[in-house]
């Protein structure tokens, strides 16, 4: 039993999350010249999120 607790079911990870990095590069090396400036952008933005965020609760 506890055997299937622990087993993941693909069914439930999302489609986005890919486990071969090979894979990955190769489906990013086809994307169009403006999917990769939008990815780009999208990166940048949420980088300068995480810089100006403020911590507001810690664990000690």
């Amino acid at each position: 039993m506890s055997d299937n607790k622990k087993s993941i079911n693909k069914d439930k990870i999302p489609a986005f999350i890919i486990t071969d990095e090979d894979a990955r590069l190769r489906r990013d090396i086809y994307r169009s010249d403006i999917e990769k400036l939008e990815l780009f952008v999208e990166m940048i933005r949420r980088n300068n999120l995480f810089k100006t965020a403020k911590i507001t609760h810690k664990k000690a």
